[in-house]
């Protein structure tokens, strides 16, 4: 787990907008062909994936630099594995006339489809989900992805619809006949507005699916977490591929349980509930510590649900900065992992000394002194939230006398 997951979301490239943006004039204008003018140059951008599915060629937000917006061992396995089949939805869908999902970050439309492509016997279920994606250019490449599934179809038939409902494209192109069991609702803007204003009702589970948390730090606030519980139900789980200490310490002061996400190619990701009940695989210890004693903990906090990135990020970093080494262990070199054990056992005698002088100057004596076990002293059988609140209220404690 690191602060910041090497896996990150990304933006379309720039170039991806434009020509989607010059379809959308043409199509409104009146060309009927305009998709199939556009065709050859919008595919140059995907990128066949391992699973034969395809991603997107983006672009950093920082650098520029072209990557892919999922992973080139499957696109539509990692939404399958990260996502749809951790979720409980098959099981819920066995017991319950109707299910309702959350699609945080749709994007080109995986997740979704991986679901109903999942629950395709369970025909008479209610599907209802509310896909919620920002960007309206990543919703019309959608229309020109090659189909990975029957439901890929459904969601393309969806997205259509939108387009055409608010003026972006004429022509009903898309040739799929979505089941009358499965209703697909597209909302494109920012999902904070979407929490505050348009949701209702319960979710059975949330895909949060966004850019990682450097890029999309609104979306991973205690703030937006803690809206979210108003439309959840005590068995939901939210599910997400991240696994930075800030996002797992926002979940947990947001009121939720927290587990390890399964792992897709050696990814992990973060399973959270209001249930404890709900968390099959609970954190490692380690990582228990990185988020409860240490800077890199600090969630991000979006206290109104409309800051900007650079209040966040700057509200954040500058907290780090006034407690780190004060009221929280620094986390330089990856310290918390090494509390309580002895010194001696670390070959590494320059890492050695490193780690001894950062607990120094908090006042201890070494990364074993007794006071730190005092610290890392809780019930090993509580929840991984209940651990990492323990530990927190256990750092204060000792700090203080």
């Amino acid at each position: 787990m690191s602060d910041d997951d090497t896996h990150s979301r990304l933006e379309l490239l720039e170039q991806n907008k434009l020509l989607i943006h010059e379809l959308f004039q043409l199509e409104q204008d009146g060309h009927k062909d305009a998709r199939e003018l556009y065709h050859d140059e919008i595919a140059g951008f995907f990128v066949r994936t391992d699973d034969d599915s395809y991603t997107l060629t983006s672009a950093k937000r920082d650098s520029g630099e072209s990557e892919t917006l999922h992973s080139k061992f499957g696109a539509f396995s990692e939404a399958y594995e990260k996502f749809v089949n951790p979720s409980n939805l098959l099981e819920i869908a066995q017991n319950k006339k109707s299910i309702r999902v959350l699609d945080i970050c749709s994007g080109i439309g995986y997740n979704t489809t991986a679901l109903l492509t999942h629950l395709k016997d369970e025909e008479d279920v209610e599907i209802e989900i509310d896909m919620v994606e920002s960007s309206i250019e990543t919703l019309a490449t959608v229309l020109f992805i090659p189909n990975v599934s029957k439901a890929y179809g459904y969601v393309k038939k969806e997205i259509e619809s939108f387009l055409i409902d608010n003026g972006y494209l004429q022509f009903n192109k898309v040739l799929s006949n979505v089941p009358s069991n499965i209703h697909i609702n597209i909302h494109a803007c920012d999902a904070r507005d979407f929490i505050k204003n348009e949701a209702k009702g319960k979710y059975d589970a949330v895909f949060l699916d966004p850019y990682s948390p450097s890029k999309s730090p609104e979306l991973y606030t205690i703030d937006f977490f803690a809206r979210i519980k108003e439309f959840l139900e005590d068995y939901s789980l939210i599910l997400t591929y991240t696994a930075a200490s800030p996002v797992r310490s926002a979940f947990v002061h947001a009121g939720y349980h927290i587990g390890e996400g399964p792992t897709f190619h050696r990814s992990g990701g973060t399973i959270a509930s209001l249930s404890a009940d709900m968390i099959k695989t609970p954190l490692s210890f380690s990582d228990q510590k990185v988020i409860a004693l240490s800077d890199v903990g600090v969630p991000y906090i979006d206290s109104d649900l409309n800051d900007d990135y650079d209040t966040i990020v700057n509200r954040r970093q500058d907290t780090r900065e006034k407690i780190r080494g004060v009221s929280v262990f620094p986390s330089s070199s990856k310290l918390p992992r090494y509390l309580g054990l002895n010194p001696d056992t670390i070959e590494d005698v320059n890492l050695r000394n490193k780690l001894n002088s950062y607990v120094e100057a908090m006042g201890f004596e070494s990364i074993n002194d007794y006071r730190i076990h005092d610290i890392l002293n809780i019930d090993s059988n509580l929840p991984s939230r209940d651990q990492i609140l323990a530990l927190e209220e256990n750092l204060h404690n000792v700090l203080g006398k």
